[in-house]
């Protein structure tokens, strides 16, 4: 389904929902959703206990990411990497932001995102080819 997640006064925003097959959500690293979001106000999103990880990048704007105890502040170039099954928040800063993200799941995601964190991943950082992620979570939504 491709369509906008929401077109009001505070985001534009379009996704694509994946179902995967039984079997896909079993045994597979899958797609659940991949999308794009222009903020047109300030606002916030909070959310925990989602059997998610969520990747996304700071385009353009500002905004604050908490997670894990942890206040970032995110700039244009920015990458997040989190598990969503733990509570986050993340909300606009006043130059307001437009993002692109992947949530994706799989029954190996728990050893995944450890083995990240054990080899220094960080649940932010800047990239040094921020067009390059971009254009692969675009390509992903195509």
């Amino acid at each position: 389904m491709d369509a906008p997640l929401f077109d009001g006064e505070l985001v534009h925003s379009n996704r694509i929902i994946y179902t995967p097959s039984p079997f896909a959500r079993s045994s597979l690293l899958h797609l659940q959703e991949v999308g794009a979001l222009q903020a047109r106000q300030p606002h916030t999103s909070a959310r925990k206990n989602l059997a998610s990880y969520l990747f996304f990048l700071v385009e353009r704007g500002s905004g604050i990411l908490e997670y894990d105890g942890i206040r970032r502040t995110l700039q244009p170039g920015d990458c997040v990497f989190l598990d969503c099954r733990k509570p986050y928040l993340h909300r606009t800063g006043e130059d307001l932001w437009n993002l692109r993200w992947v949530h994706f799941y799989g029954p190996n995601m728990g050893a995944i995102y450890k083995k990240y964190q054990e080899r220094g991943g960080q649940t932010s950082f800047h990239a040094i080819q921020p067009e390059r992620f971009s254009a692969l979570l675009q390509e992903i939504y195509t």
